[in-house]
Protein backbone atom coordinates (compact mmCIF):
# COMPACT_ATOMS: atom_id res chain seq x y z
CA UNK A 1 0.00 0.00 0.00
CA UNK A 2 2.75 2.62 -0.45
CA UNK A 3 1.24 3.94 -3.31
CA UNK A 4 -2.37 4.06 -2.01
CA UNK A 5 -2.21 8.28 -1.31
CA UNK A 6 -1.15 8.68 -5.29
CA UNK A 7 -3.27 5.92 -6.00
CA UNK A 8 -6.46 7.78 -4.22
CA UNK A 9 -5.22 11.40 -5.67
CA UNK A 10 -6.04 10.03 -9.52
CA UNK A 11 -8.82 8.15 -8.80
CA UNK A 12 -10.85 10.86 -7.10
CA UNK A 13 -9.97 13.35 -9.72
CA UNK A 14 -11.15 10.24 -12.53
CA UNK A 15 -14.40 9.95 -10.50
CA UNK A 16 -14.67 13.79 -10.63
CA UNK A 17 -15.19 13.41 -14.44
CA UNK A 18 -17.40 10.15 -14.49
CA UNK A 19 -19.52 11.60 -11.74
CA UNK A 20 -20.45 14.55 -14.19
CA UNK A 21 -21.36 12.66 -16.52
CA UNK A 22 -22.96 10.30 -14.19
CA UNK A 23 -25.29 12.85 -12.88
CA UNK A 24 -24.50 13.58 -9.52
CA UNK A 25 -26.14 16.41 -7.27
CA UNK A 26 -23.96 16.46 -4.17
CA UNK A 27 -20.42 18.67 -5.14
CA UNK A 28 -18.84 16.78 -2.23
CA UNK A 29 -19.67 13.48 -2.69
CA UNK A 30 -15.91 13.49 -4.47
CA UNK A 31 -14.86 13.82 -0.80
CA UNK A 32 -17.06 11.65 0.67
CA UNK A 33 -15.46 9.08 -1.51
CA UNK A 34 -12.05 9.75 -0.67
CA UNK A 35 -12.15 9.55 2.50
CA UNK A 36 -14.31 6.45 2.57
CA UNK A 37 -11.31 4.36 0.70
CA UNK A 38 -9.15 4.93 4.18
CA UNK A 39 -11.68 2.41 6.08
CA UNK A 40 -10.56 -0.45 2.97
CA UNK A 41 -6.92 -0.96 4.28
CA UNK A 42 -8.63 -3.22 6.42
CA UNK A 43 -9.54 -5.77 3.51
CA UNK A 44 -5.86 -6.35 2.74
CA UNK A 45 -5.24 -6.99 6.25
CA UNK A 46 -4.08 -10.62 6.92
CA UNK A 47 -7.14 -12.93 7.66
CA UNK A 48 -7.39 -14.88 11.17
CA UNK A 49 -4.84 -17.35 11.88
CA UNK A 50 -6.73 -20.18 12.55
CA UNK A 51 -3.78 -22.04 14.52
CA UNK A 52 -4.36 -19.13 16.45
CA UNK A 53 -4.76 -20.10 20.72
CA UNK A 54 -8.02 -21.83 20.88
CA UNK A 55 -10.40 -20.21 24.05
CA UNK A 56 -12.27 -23.23 25.94
CA UNK A 57 -12.67 -21.59 29.21
CA UNK A 58 -15.56 -21.71 31.63
CA UNK A 59 -15.53 -18.75 33.35
CA UNK A 60 -18.42 -15.81 32.55
CA UNK A 61 -17.63 -14.12 29.43
CA UNK A 62 -18.05 -10.49 29.38
CA UNK A 63 -19.89 -8.13 26.96
CA UNK A 64 -18.09 -8.80 23.32
CA UNK A 65 -18.10 -6.35 20.26
CA UNK A 66 -18.47 -7.35 17.15
CA UNK A 67 -17.91 -6.67 13.69
CA UNK A 68 -21.47 -5.82 13.24
CA UNK A 69 -24.04 -3.70 14.47
CA UNK A 70 -27.86 -4.40 14.39
CA UNK A 71 -29.75 -1.46 12.48
CA UNK A 72 -33.59 -1.46 13.91
CA UNK A 73 -34.54 1.12 11.13
CA UNK A 74 -34.08 -1.44 8.50
CA UNK A 75 -34.06 -4.79 10.31
CA UNK A 76 -30.48 -5.73 8.81
CA UNK A 77 -26.74 -6.23 9.74
CA UNK A 78 -24.50 -3.60 8.80
CA UNK A 79 -20.60 -4.08 8.79
CA UNK A 80 -18.58 -1.58 10.98
CA UNK A 81 -15.50 -0.85 9.19
CA UNK A 82 -12.85 0.73 11.36
CA UNK A 83 -9.30 1.44 10.56
CA UNK A 84 -7.45 -0.16 13.40
CA UNK A 85 -3.69 0.03 12.64
CA UNK A 86 -1.74 3.29 11.77
CA UNK A 87 -2.12 4.90 8.13
CA UNK A 88 1.07 6.14 7.41
CA UNK A 89 1.20 6.06 3.43
CA UNK A 90 -1.78 8.27 2.98
CA UNK A 91 -1.51 12.08 2.30
CA UNK A 92 -4.08 14.46 2.38
CA UNK A 93 -3.77 17.19 -0.06
CA UNK A 94 -6.18 20.00 -0.67
CA UNK A 95 -7.09 19.96 -3.93
CA UNK A 96 -7.04 23.34 -6.60
CA UNK A 97 -10.29 24.10 -7.76
CA UNK A 98 -8.50 25.35 -10.57
CA UNK A 99 -7.18 22.28 -11.30
CA UNK A 100 -9.95 20.41 -9.98
CA UNK A 101 -13.08 21.76 -9.98
CA UNK A 102 -15.91 21.09 -7.88
CA UNK A 103 -19.21 19.23 -9.13
CA UNK A 104 -21.74 22.02 -9.03
CA UNK A 105 -24.58 21.83 -11.15
CA UNK A 106 -28.01 20.20 -9.47
CA UNK A 107 -29.02 18.93 -12.82
CA UNK A 108 -28.73 15.46 -14.62
CA UNK A 109 -27.05 14.38 -17.21
CA UNK A 110 -29.28 12.87 -19.71
CA UNK A 111 -28.33 10.00 -22.45
CA UNK A 112 -29.67 8.88 -25.82
CA UNK A 113 -30.68 5.58 -26.16
CA UNK A 114 -28.52 3.25 -28.49
CA UNK A 115 -28.40 0.15 -30.30
CA UNK A 116 -27.77 -3.47 -28.30
CA UNK A 117 -25.67 -6.12 -28.33
CA UNK A 118 -26.68 -9.37 -29.31
CA UNK A 119 -28.25 -11.89 -26.58
CA UNK A 120 -25.75 -14.68 -25.82
CA UNK A 121 -28.28 -16.67 -23.78
CA UNK A 122 -26.22 -16.44 -20.63
CA UNK A 123 -27.96 -15.88 -17.28
CA UNK A 124 -25.63 -12.46 -15.69
CA UNK A 125 -27.69 -10.24 -14.55
CA UNK A 126 -30.63 -10.71 -16.55
CA UNK A 127 -29.03 -11.73 -19.84
CA UNK A 128 -28.52 -8.54 -22.56
CA UNK A 129 -30.45 -5.73 -22.00
CA UNK A 130 -32.43 -4.72 -25.15
CA UNK A 131 -34.92 -1.55 -26.24
CA UNK A 132 -33.62 1.84 -26.01
CA UNK A 133 -32.64 2.35 -22.61
CA UNK A 134 -34.49 5.87 -22.65
CA UNK A 135 -35.51 6.62 -19.03
CA UNK A 136 -34.65 8.21 -15.25
CA UNK A 137 -32.81 6.26 -12.68
CA UNK A 138 -32.40 7.70 -9.01
CA UNK A 139 -30.34 6.40 -6.54
CA UNK A 140 -31.23 7.45 -3.17
CA UNK A 141 -28.69 7.02 -0.72
CA UNK A 142 -27.99 8.54 2.67
CA UNK A 143 -23.87 9.78 1.44
CA UNK A 144 -23.79 12.07 4.43
CA UNK A 145 -21.68 14.55 1.91
CA UNK A 146 -22.38 17.80 4.47
CA UNK A 147 -20.02 15.80 6.95
CA UNK A 148 -17.69 15.25 4.48
CA UNK A 149 -14.96 17.65 5.82
CA UNK A 150 -14.36 15.78 9.56
CA UNK A 151 -15.00 12.61 7.98
CA UNK A 152 -16.16 10.01 6.14
CA UNK A 153 -19.30 9.00 9.27
CA UNK A 154 -19.21 4.79 9.28
CA UNK A 155 -23.14 4.41 8.14
CA UNK A 156 -21.82 6.10 4.25
CA UNK A 157 -19.13 4.18 3.71
CA UNK A 158 -21.31 1.12 2.80
CA UNK A 159 -23.49 3.99 0.41
CA UNK A 160 -20.43 4.97 -1.29
CA UNK A 161 -19.54 1.66 -2.12
CA UNK A 162 -22.91 0.55 -3.24
CA UNK A 163 -22.56 3.77 -5.87
CA UNK A 164 -19.09 2.61 -6.98
CA UNK A 165 -20.31 -0.38 -7.78
CA UNK A 166 -23.44 0.82 -9.59
CA UNK A 167 -21.22 3.25 -11.46
CA UNK A 168 -19.55 0.49 -12.72
CA UNK A 169 -22.93 -1.58 -13.82
CA UNK A 170 -23.62 1.64 -15.88
CA UNK A 171 -20.65 1.61 -17.36
CA UNK A 172 -21.45 -2.01 -18.90
CA UNK A 173 -24.90 -0.68 -19.94
CA UNK A 174 -23.58 1.98 -21.80
CA UNK A 175 -21.61 -0.79 -23.58
CA UNK A 176 -24.77 -2.19 -24.12
CA UNK A 177 -26.55 0.51 -26.05
CA UNK A 178 -28.29 1.79 -22.79
CA UNK A 179 -28.24 5.04 -21.44
CA UNK A 180 -30.11 6.68 -19.09
CA UNK A 181 -30.42 10.26 -17.32
CA UNK A 182 -29.20 8.82 -14.02
CA UNK A 183 -29.97 10.84 -10.35
CA UNK A 184 -27.47 10.23 -7.36
CA UNK A 185 -29.56 11.83 -4.21
CA UNK A 186 -28.14 12.20 -0.98
CA UNK A 187 -30.96 11.43 1.16
CA UNK A 188 -29.20 12.41 4.37
CA UNK A 189 -31.07 9.95 6.51
CA UNK A 190 -30.64 11.57 9.79
CA UNK A 191 -34.55 12.72 9.68
CA UNK A 192 -36.86 11.86 7.24
CA UNK A 193 -37.23 15.95 6.37
CA UNK A 194 -35.09 15.43 3.42
CA UNK A 195 -36.61 12.72 1.35
CA UNK A 196 -40.06 14.44 2.44
CA UNK A 197 -38.78 17.87 0.98
CA UNK A 198 -38.38 15.66 -2.44
CA UNK A 199 -41.28 14.04 -2.59
CA UNK A 200 -43.18 17.31 -3.40
CA UNK A 201 -40.60 18.06 -5.86
CA UNK A 202 -40.38 16.55 -9.59
CA UNK A 203 -36.69 14.68 -9.00
CA UNK A 204 -39.03 11.57 -7.78
CA UNK A 205 -42.24 11.97 -9.56
CA UNK A 206 -39.99 12.24 -12.92
CA UNK A 207 -38.19 8.85 -12.10
CA UNK A 208 -38.84 5.39 -13.96
CA UNK A 209 -36.95 3.67 -11.30
CA UNK A 210 -35.81 4.49 -7.87
CA UNK A 211 -33.07 2.69 -6.27
CA UNK A 212 -33.16 3.08 -2.18
CA UNK A 213 -33.67 4.74 0.25
CA UNK A 214 -31.93 3.19 3.69
CA UNK A 215 -34.12 3.78 6.80
CA UNK A 216 -37.35 2.11 7.60
CA UNK A 217 -39.12 5.48 8.02
CA UNK A 218 -37.75 6.95 4.80
CA UNK A 219 -38.41 3.57 3.21
CA UNK A 220 -42.14 3.28 4.65
CA UNK A 221 -42.58 7.26 2.89
CA UNK A 222 -41.19 6.25 -0.68
CA UNK A 223 -43.30 2.90 -0.56
CA UNK A 224 -46.55 5.01 -0.58
CA UNK A 225 -45.45 7.26 -3.05
CA UNK A 226 -44.20 4.40 -5.48
CA UNK A 227 -47.39 2.95 -5.18
CA UNK A 228 -49.20 6.17 -6.06
CA UNK A 229 -47.16 6.94 -8.38
CA UNK A 230 -46.62 3.64 -10.05
CA UNK A 231 -42.71 4.03 -10.30
CA UNK A 232 -40.65 0.80 -9.56
CA UNK A 233 -38.65 0.77 -5.87
CA UNK A 234 -35.82 -1.20 -5.14
CA UNK A 235 -35.09 -1.10 -1.71
CA UNK A 236 -31.37 -2.64 -1.60
CA UNK A 237 -31.00 -3.21 2.23
CA UNK A 238 -34.35 -3.40 4.29
CA UNK A 239 -35.70 -7.17 4.86
CA UNK A 240 -38.36 -6.16 7.16
CA UNK A 241 -42.11 -8.03 5.56
CA UNK A 242 -45.28 -5.78 6.38
CA UNK A 243 -43.60 -2.26 5.49
CA UNK A 244 -46.40 -1.95 1.91
CA UNK A 245 -49.42 -3.61 1.18
CA UNK A 246 -51.07 -4.49 -2.31
CA UNK A 247 -48.13 -3.40 -3.83
CA UNK A 248 -46.75 -4.49 -7.17
CA UNK A 249 -43.70 -1.68 -7.40
CA UNK A 250 -42.36 -2.41 -4.20
CA UNK A 251 -39.02 -5.02 -4.91
CA UNK A 252 -37.34 -5.62 -1.70
CA UNK A 253 -33.22 -6.79 -3.18
CA UNK A 254 -32.56 -8.38 0.98
CA UNK A 255 -34.39 -11.51 1.50
CA UNK A 256 -36.79 -11.17 4.86
CA UNK A 257 -35.66 -13.19 8.21
CA UNK A 258 -38.75 -15.67 6.89
CA UNK A 259 -37.44 -16.33 3.71
CA UNK A 260 -33.44 -17.26 5.45
CA UNK A 261 -35.63 -19.53 7.59
CA UNK A 262 -37.52 -21.21 5.35
CA UNK A 263 -34.45 -21.94 2.76
CA UNK A 264 -32.48 -23.43 6.14
CA UNK A 265 -35.33 -25.23 7.10
CA UNK A 266 -35.49 -27.03 3.35
CA UNK A 267 -31.81 -27.54 3.33
CA UNK A 268 -31.99 -29.47 6.79
CA UNK A 269 -34.86 -31.90 6.02
CA UNK A 270 -32.60 -32.84 2.98
CA UNK A 271 -30.78 -34.83 5.32
CA UNK A 272 -32.11 -35.03 8.60
CA UNK A 273 -35.64 -35.96 10.09
CA UNK A 274 -37.43 -33.81 12.28
CA UNK A 275 -36.98 -35.80 15.39
CA UNK A 276 -33.36 -34.97 15.36
CA UNK A 277 -34.17 -30.94 14.85
CA UNK A 278 -33.64 -28.86 18.10
CA UNK A 279 -34.85 -24.91 17.71
CA UNK A 280 -32.56 -23.23 20.40
CA UNK A 281 -32.99 -19.60 21.33
CA UNK A 282 -33.36 -17.41 24.20
CA UNK A 283 -36.59 -17.37 26.05
CA UNK A 284 -37.57 -13.92 24.64
CA UNK A 285 -40.86 -12.93 22.43
CA UNK A 286 -39.06 -11.98 19.47
CA UNK A 287 -36.85 -15.38 19.37
CA UNK A 288 -39.35 -16.97 20.45
CA UNK A 289 -41.68 -15.85 17.32
CA UNK A 290 -38.72 -17.39 14.62
CA UNK A 291 -39.32 -20.64 15.56
CA UNK A 292 -42.81 -20.22 13.86
CA UNK A 293 -41.04 -19.75 10.67
CA UNK A 294 -39.25 -22.59 10.99
CA UNK A 295 -41.99 -24.91 11.74
CA UNK A 296 -44.46 -23.64 9.27
CA UNK A 297 -41.53 -24.12 6.42
CA UNK A 298 -41.30 -27.44 7.83
CA UNK A 299 -45.07 -28.17 7.95
CA UNK A 300 -45.18 -27.76 4.53
CA UNK A 301 -42.40 -30.19 3.94
CA UNK A 302 -44.52 -32.82 5.59
CA UNK A 303 -47.69 -31.82 3.43
CA UNK A 304 -50.32 -32.19 6.35
CA UNK A 305 -49.21 -36.46 6.54
CA UNK A 306 -47.96 -35.84 9.91
CA UNK A 307 -47.77 -33.68 12.86
CA UNK A 308 -43.39 -34.11 13.02
CA UNK A 309 -42.34 -30.60 14.71
CA UNK A 310 -38.82 -30.04 15.21
CA UNK A 311 -38.24 -29.94 19.08
CA UNK A 312 -38.10 -26.59 20.81
CA UNK A 313 -35.31 -25.18 23.62
CA UNK A 314 -35.87 -22.07 25.42
CA UNK A 315 -33.38 -20.71 27.50
CA UNK A 316 -34.11 -18.43 30.36
CA UNK A 317 -32.06 -15.13 29.98
CA UNK A 318 -29.29 -14.34 32.47
CA UNK A 319 -25.55 -15.22 32.66
CA UNK A 320 -26.11 -17.72 35.35
CA UNK A 321 -28.67 -20.34 32.85
CA UNK A 322 -25.96 -19.98 30.76
CA UNK A 323 -23.58 -22.62 32.18
CA UNK A 324 -25.94 -25.67 32.32
CA UNK A 325 -27.77 -25.36 29.29
CA UNK A 326 -30.00 -29.02 29.16
CA UNK A 327 -29.09 -30.26 25.98
CA UNK A 328 -28.31 -34.09 27.26
CA UNK A 329 -32.25 -34.44 26.29
CA UNK A 330 -32.36 -33.88 22.98
CA UNK A 331 -29.19 -36.07 21.52
CA UNK A 332 -29.86 -39.32 19.88
CA UNK A 333 -26.96 -41.35 19.99
CA UNK A 334 -27.72 -43.62 16.96
CA UNK A 335 -28.32 -40.29 14.75
CA UNK A 336 -26.75 -36.87 14.25
CA UNK A 337 -28.62 -33.98 16.45
CA UNK A 338 -29.05 -30.80 14.68
CA UNK A 339 -29.54 -27.73 16.46
CA UNK A 340 -30.54 -24.74 14.97
CA UNK A 341 -29.91 -21.42 16.92
CA UNK A 342 -31.66 -18.33 15.50
CA UNK A 343 -30.36 -15.92 18.04
CA UNK A 344 -27.82 -13.58 17.92
CA UNK A 345 -28.27 -10.76 20.47
CA UNK A 346 -26.32 -12.14 22.88
CA UNK A 347 -23.08 -13.75 22.16
CA UNK A 348 -22.16 -14.96 25.72
CA UNK A 349 -25.53 -16.99 25.17
CA UNK A 350 -24.53 -18.24 21.59
CA UNK A 351 -20.36 -18.97 23.16
CA UNK A 352 -21.97 -21.06 26.24
CA UNK A 353 -24.25 -23.23 24.06
CA UNK A 354 -21.25 -23.83 21.88
CA UNK A 355 -19.05 -24.62 24.14
CA UNK A 356 -21.41 -27.23 25.46
CA UNK A 357 -21.71 -28.62 22.24
CA UNK A 358 -18.46 -29.10 21.51
CA UNK A 359 -17.98 -31.10 24.78
CA UNK A 360 -20.78 -33.43 23.98
CA UNK A 361 -18.98 -33.87 20.61
CA UNK A 362 -16.19 -34.88 22.40
CA UNK A 363 -18.06 -37.29 23.85
CA UNK A 364 -18.65 -39.32 20.75
CA UNK A 365 -22.00 -37.67 20.28
CA UNK A 366 -22.41 -36.40 16.16
CA UNK A 367 -23.72 -32.83 16.26
CA UNK A 368 -24.59 -30.32 13.33
CA UNK A 369 -25.26 -26.47 14.10
CA UNK A 370 -27.24 -24.26 12.07
CA UNK A 371 -26.77 -20.53 12.96
CA UNK A 372 -26.29 -16.67 12.02
CA UNK A 373 -23.74 -15.67 9.78
CA UNK A 374 -23.01 -12.69 12.71
CA UNK A 375 -21.42 -15.14 14.86
CA UNK A 376 -18.38 -15.22 12.81
CA UNK A 377 -17.81 -11.70 13.91
CA UNK A 378 -18.16 -12.08 17.26
CA UNK A 379 -14.81 -12.27 19.27
CA UNK A 380 -14.97 -14.71 21.83
CA UNK A 381 -15.83 -17.60 19.65
CA UNK A 382 -12.73 -19.39 18.37
CA UNK A 383 -13.19 -20.85 14.47
CA UNK A 384 -12.49 -23.94 15.62
CA UNK A 385 -16.12 -24.01 17.10
CA UNK A 386 -17.55 -23.51 13.69
CA UNK A 387 -14.89 -26.04 12.01
CA UNK A 388 -16.00 -28.86 14.66
CA UNK A 389 -19.87 -28.72 14.84
CA UNK A 390 -19.77 -28.10 11.07
CA UNK A 391 -21.40 -24.75 11.48
CA UNK A 392 -23.88 -24.41 8.33
CA UNK A 393 -25.65 -20.30 8.26
CA UNK A 394 -27.84 -18.95 5.95
CA UNK A 395 -26.63 -15.42 3.94
CA UNK A 396 -28.06 -13.17 1.29
CA UNK A 397 -24.65 -12.72 -0.57
CA UNK A 398 -22.23 -14.89 -0.80
CA UNK A 399 -18.82 -14.05 -3.64
CA UNK A 400 -17.21 -16.70 -5.18
CA UNK A 401 -13.92 -15.70 -5.97
CA UNK A 402 -13.07 -18.06 -8.31
CA UNK A 403 -16.35 -16.79 -10.66
CA UNK A 404 -14.54 -15.54 -13.87
CA UNK A 405 -17.09 -12.54 -13.83
CA UNK A 406 -15.82 -11.50 -10.40
CA UNK A 407 -12.33 -12.00 -10.88
CA UNK A 408 -13.05 -9.31 -13.57
CA UNK A 409 -15.14 -7.35 -11.78
CA UNK A 410 -12.33 -7.11 -9.17
CA UNK A 411 -9.90 -6.37 -11.39
CA UNK A 412 -12.48 -3.06 -13.04
CA UNK A 413 -13.19 -2.31 -9.85
CA UNK A 414 -9.56 -2.41 -8.68
CA UNK A 415 -8.21 -0.15 -11.64
CA UNK A 416 -11.15 2.39 -11.22
CA UNK A 417 -10.62 2.98 -7.74
CA UNK A 418 -7.88 2.05 -6.02
CA UNK A 419 -9.12 -0.68 -3.88
CA UNK A 420 -10.97 -3.66 -3.75
CA UNK A 421 -14.74 -4.24 -3.28
CA UNK A 422 -17.00 -5.25 -0.62
CA UNK A 423 -20.27 -6.81 -0.32
CA UNK A 424 -22.20 -3.32 -0.75
CA UNK A 425 -19.99 -2.70 -4.18
CA UNK A 426 -20.81 -5.97 -5.67
CA UNK A 427 -24.78 -5.43 -4.23
CA UNK A 428 -24.42 -1.93 -6.33
CA UNK A 429 -23.67 -3.68 -9.48
CA UNK A 430 -25.85 -6.49 -9.59
CA UNK A 431 -28.83 -4.15 -8.97
CA UNK A 432 -27.75 -1.31 -10.99
CA UNK A 433 -26.72 -3.72 -13.77
CA UNK A 434 -29.99 -6.29 -13.82
CA UNK A 435 -32.57 -3.99 -12.58
CA UNK A 436 -31.33 -1.17 -15.62
CA UNK A 437 -31.78 -4.21 -17.74
CA UNK A 438 -34.90 -4.82 -16.73
CA UNK A 439 -36.49 -0.98 -17.35
CA UNK A 440 -34.40 -1.29 -21.05
CA UNK A 441 -36.17 -4.32 -22.27
CA UNK A 442 -39.72 -3.49 -20.73
CA UNK A 443 -39.76 0.49 -19.86
CA UNK A 444 -42.10 0.69 -15.96
CA UNK A 445 -43.91 -2.26 -16.36
CA UNK A 446 -40.71 -4.43 -15.60
CA UNK A 447 -42.03 -5.66 -12.19
CA UNK A 448 -44.96 -7.53 -13.89
CA UNK A 449 -42.21 -9.84 -15.21
CA UNK A 450 -39.74 -10.20 -12.57
CA UNK A 451 -41.04 -13.35 -11.00
CA UNK A 452 -40.14 -15.07 -14.10
CA UNK A 453 -36.84 -13.90 -14.80
CA UNK A 454 -34.44 -15.42 -12.00
CA UNK A 455 -31.36 -14.10 -12.78
CA UNK A 456 -27.50 -15.13 -11.52
CA UNK A 457 -25.69 -12.16 -10.18
CA UNK A 458 -21.94 -11.64 -8.85
CA UNK A 459 -23.64 -11.47 -5.10
CA UNK A 460 -25.21 -14.88 -5.72
CA UNK A 461 -28.72 -14.72 -7.07
CA UNK A 462 -32.04 -12.72 -7.76
CA UNK A 463 -35.07 -14.59 -7.45
CA UNK A 464 -37.84 -12.42 -7.38
CA UNK A 465 -41.22 -13.78 -6.57
CA UNK A 466 -44.68 -12.35 -5.50
CA UNK A 467 -44.73 -12.02 -1.40
CA UNK A 468 -48.05 -11.72 0.53
CA UNK A 469 -48.02 -11.17 4.43
CA UNK A 470 -51.35 -12.34 5.39
CA UNK A 471 -52.41 -15.73 3.14
CA UNK A 472 -55.82 -15.44 3.47
CA UNK A 473 -56.08 -12.20 1.21
CA UNK A 474 -54.06 -14.24 -1.72
CA UNK A 475 -57.05 -16.94 -0.84
CA UNK A 476 -60.01 -14.27 -1.70
CA UNK A 477 -58.03 -13.45 -5.08
CA UNK A 478 -55.11 -15.32 -6.34
CA UNK A 479 -53.71 -12.60 -8.15
CA UNK A 480 -53.09 -10.78 -4.76
CA UNK A 481 -49.55 -9.83 -3.29
CA UNK A 482 -48.22 -7.52 -1.15
CA UNK A 483 -44.94 -6.70 -2.79
CA UNK A 484 -42.26 -8.44 -4.61
CA UNK A 485 -39.53 -9.78 -2.73
CA UNK A 486 -35.87 -11.79 -3.48
CA UNK A 487 -36.15 -15.17 -1.94
CA UNK A 488 -32.60 -17.25 -3.11
CA UNK A 489 -30.68 -17.61 -0.09
CA UNK A 490 -26.93 -19.21 0.34
CA UNK A 491 -26.85 -22.30 3.05
CA UNK A 492 -23.26 -21.73 3.71
CA UNK A 493 -20.68 -24.17 5.56
CA UNK A 494 -17.75 -23.55 7.78
CA UNK A 495 -15.26 -26.24 6.22
CA UNK A 496 -11.59 -26.10 6.19
CA UNK A 497 -11.96 -22.53 8.24
CA UNK A 498 -13.94 -20.69 5.99
CA UNK A 499 -17.61 -20.29 4.78
CA UNK A 500 -18.34 -22.03 1.65
CA UNK A 501 -21.63 -23.06 -0.48
CA UNK A 502 -23.11 -25.91 1.19
CA UNK A 503 -23.96 -29.15 -0.47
Amino acid sequence: MNDLGSTLRVWVNNMRNKMARFGILNSLLAVVLFTALLSSCNLLKPATDPNKDKVYKDEEVGDIQGGKVYDPNTGTWRTVNEVEAKVDTVRWADLSEEKYPPIKTDSPVSGGGGGTKPNTGGNNSGGTATGTGKGNVTILLPFMANAATSGVPESSQWAVSFYAGARLAYDDLEEEGVKFTVNVVDSDESSTAKVSSLLKGNDLSNADLIIGPYKRDNVNMLADFAKKNKIPLVVPYTAQTGVTEDNPYYIQVNPSLKAHCEVMTKHIRQSHQPENVVLVALDKAEEKARFKFFQDANSVIEKGKTNRKFKELLVPEGAANFHSINISQFLNSSSTTVFVVPSWSNQTFIYSLLRQLMAKQGEGEDIVVYGMNMWLDFEQLDFEYFEKLKLHVSSASFVDPNDERVKQFKKKYFQSYGTVPNDEAYLGYDVMLYFGKQLAQYGKDFPKQLDSRPSDVLHGRFDIQRSVADPSKHKEDLDYYDQLENQFVHILKFQEFKLQPAD
